[in-house]
């Protein structure tokens, strides 16, 4: 391409490439000296010219991150956090990973300003000041120094690093909660997406975004029905006599169900009896009966709940702050659904206080197991990558998503990006042969298998790998 400076058109801003610049520089410097002046690449003018070009080019790719920065879609580091604020959500900062630790040791001994250390050498605040009880011990939590997700496994942290008299011992019955590191680019950039729908698009965009910007949240997901009956989707089997619909994953059904319209693998129809909070019979049989595993809804497929509710499912964040959320930015009237109840009091009337309740996001843990035959070229790393690629997808997937088959295949193959040797370098020379692949739902015991998994609607497969292990055969 010729040169042509920087301009902003209607498809933005075009810069010149370092090529482009330098050509241009050429040519002008022989018109002036002359077409026969020598300038090849040892010469000190060339290398003068080039010197000149890599200035101006470095000048035009500064405008253009300029430029950039005034686009979330396109900002990053400080300049997003600046539309961030002028949007009104700010990136969220690190939190540190919490353990509770026992101390022993003699009965009333005073600890203050205690720290210990786990087996990978991080160190601990143990809340001051902690008198050790009566049975010559406590329990009390101990809080990471170092920011972001430091792990701790039971058992883990047993040093003492400021020694006090009466104080003998410290260990960690129970896994340490993870702290979250500074939110990255790409996550802080989705957030601002939604949370641009709080003024609001609608009250349950503005309650969705308002419950993903509380701190600690990592997941989230907000469901109305805005229906006179319960609303369920999910996965069903159907009988023989194509009538009776038993829920594998979905919302638990009720009476008010009853003349509502549904659909059953794609076939509408209409609820004529609930048996119970996971059966109900069709008006029509469905031809093909019996059936497993296909997907259905009552209503339309995308409420979800109790009559007229929210059903808010979260992942992380405290209590109170999540209630917060859903409190200021409900519909009005509405029945706020779940299974964690948070006391709200009202802002307008202290005297009045009223409960927001929102459901604590479950998991299912997955085992996967991997029978992989070793091919010229095959070494562990290529091994380990196929598991890491494995665990990144499960650890991927959205609230509600299925664990599907052929996923689990091509995150095999593709391994995790940036962790180390691909799994598969060099599509031509395979170095391995991924010969099969079983797995199944460890939280309600299924055969390992090859049927996808779907996942309830307050499920996700989200870091609850229970085995992802790898055979060489």
């Amino acid at each position: 391409m010729s040169y042509s400076p920087p301009t902003i058109t209607n498809v933005g801003l075009t810069i010149p490439s370092f090529n482009d610049i330098l050509t241009y520089l050429i040519a002008q410097y022989q018109n002036i000296y002359g077409s026969a002046t020598f300038l090849g690449d040892s010469s000190p003018d060339y290398q003068d010219i080039s010197i000149r070009a890599l200035q101006a080019n470095d000048t035009d790719q500064g405008l253009q991150a300029a430029y950039n920065s005034f686009n979330p879609q396109t900002a990053l580091g400080a300049a997003l956090d600046l539309l961030g604020r002028l949007i009104g959500t700010a990136r969220k900062a690190a939190s540190a990973s919490v353990a509770n630790v026992t101390l022993s040791g003699t009965v009333g001994t005073v600890i203050t300003n205690g720290v210990v250390q786990d087996v990978n050498g991080n160190y601990w605040n143990v809340a001051s000041p902690s008198t050790i009880g009566s049975g010559g011990t406590v329990v009390v939590p101990a809080t990471a120094q170092q920011l972001g997700n430091i792990t701790a496994n039971p058992g883990d942290i047993s040093k003492i690093v400021t020694p006090t008299a009466g104080w003998t011992a410290v260990t960690n019955t129970y896994a340490a909660s993870p702290g979250q590191p500074v939110e990255p680019d790409s996550a802080y950039r989705a957030r601002l997406e939604i949370s641009q729908t709080k003024p609001s698009i609608s009250l349950r965009a503005g309650t969705a975004a308002a419950v993903a910007a509380v701190a600690g949240v990592t997941r989230s997901v907000v469901y109305e029905n805005t229906e006179n009956y319960t609303s369920s989707f999910g996965f069903a089997d159907v009988d023989g006599s194509g009538l009776i619909v038993t829920m594998l994953t979905g919302y638990p059904f009720d009476s008010s169900m009853v003349g509502a319209p549904c659909s059953v693998n794609g076939v509408a129809g209409v609820v004529s009896a609930v048996g119970g909070s996971t059966q109900f019979t069709l008006t029509t049989a469905l031809s093909g009966a019996p059936l497993t595993s296909v997907a259905f809804f009552v209503g339309d497929g995308f409420e979800l709940g109790p009559a007229h509710s929210i059903t808010c499912v979260v992942e992380g964040g405290l209590g109170a702050n999540i209630a917060q959320a859903i409190y200021s930015n409900r519909g009005l009237g509405c029945l706020v659904n779940g299974t964690t109840d948070v006391p709200v009091i009202d802002p307008s009337n202290p005297t009045v206080t009223m409960t927001m309740r929102y459901d604590v996001l479950q998991y299912t843990p997955i085992a996967v197991d991997l029978y992989v035959h070793p091919l010229t070229g095959y070494t562990t790393a290529v091994g380990n990558e196929i598991v890491s690629g494995v665990v990144s997808y499960l650890n991927s997937l959205g609230i509600g998503e299925s664990v599907l088959y052929s996923e689990l295949f091509r995150a095999a193959l593709t391994g995790n990006s940036g962790a180390g040797t691909a799994a598969s370098p060099n599509p031509d020379q395979p170095v391995c042969s991924i010969r099969s692949i079983t797995f199944g739902a460890i939280a309600s015991p299924t055969t390992m298998g090859t049927l996808d998994i779907p996942i309830d609607y307050n499920f996700a497969a989200l870091g609850e790998i229970a085995n992802v292990t790898l055979f060489l055969v």
